[in-house]
């Protein structure tokens, strides 16, 4: 079986999703903010492979985030999520000025996972310092999606018992820090997605939720392994950390 750790299923025409899941893969579609929970919740009621996170991305925080995620702590007490997510922390020039905000948001939501269980996944740019450092003050484990830093960085995850997600920037030829990573680390600290449909394969306009293929064949080529031994382990490390079947055998 497969597995798409991280994608964004209600940024993709219904039209087009319909025909581009698969019954082969398990997906994780993300929460961005307030405005995406219920249309995540009907895909999760309508297709029995997708399993969602609810969060509020960093890019996304404002004024009303605190009340926001009071209701998404009464939501939780109703139905099932198997993440909080996309959470984490945007320090670069389009969002550093909504920084000390963006702080608050985070680290609530890491209060909201260690009470609830559940796992997180972590968008994190220019700003690993901070991220660590709170990550280090909670009890949660999760994914750090779509790592490209240095392997020093990547093994402070590591340590923690992150994994972190690889997608479609892997097949980049000029993406030295992703392939690092990948030939560095041991699959166990790996798991499969394709952001779809923000990140995009070498010469496409967007990502497609059937990039996964391609992409866990590159992760195979680099791991040394057979595509079958790479899902087998893909989809073992992802269930470790999100449960998306108690137990598997795949």
């Amino acid at each position: 079986m497969l597995v798409d750790t991280h994608c964004h299923l209600d940024q993709i025409d219904p039209n087009d999703l319909k025909t581009s899941l698969s019954a082969d893969c398990v997906y994780l579609s993300m929460g961005t903010d307030k405005n995406n929970w219920q249309q995540l919740l009907r895909l999760n009621e309508k297709y029995s492979n997708i399993r969602i996170a609810l969060g509020i991305h960093p890019w996304f925080v404002s004024d009303h985030s605190v009340d926001d995620l009071h209701f998404l702590y009464s939501l939780l007490s109703q139905i099932k999520v198997h993440a909080i997510g996309e959470i984490g922390l945007d320090f670069g020039l389009n969002h550093k000025a909504s920084r000390d905000l963006q702080l608050e948001v985070f680290e609530a939501q890491l209060k909201l996972a260690h009470e609830l269980a559940l796992p997180i996944s972590v968008h994190v740019y220019k700003a690993h310092n901070e991220v660590i450092a709170l990550l280090k003050r909670y009890d949660v484990q999760g994914v750090i999606h779509s790592l490209g830093s240095s392997v020093n960085i990547a093994q402070q995850y590591v340590d923690l018992g992150f994994k972190f997600g690889v997608n479609g920037i892997l097949l980049r030829e000029n993406a030295r820090r992703y392939h690092a990573l990948v030939e560095h680390f041991d699959i166990r600290h790996i798991v499969s997605e394709t952001d779809a449909p923000n990140i995009a394969l070498p010469g496409r306009s967007k990502g497609h939720l059937k990039d996964i293929v391609v992409i866990i064949e590159r992760i195979a080529s680099l791991k040394k392994l057979t595509v079958a031994e790479a899902q087998r382990c893909l989809f073992n490390n992802a269930n470790s950390v999100f449960k998306f079947i108690e137990e598997c055998e795949v």
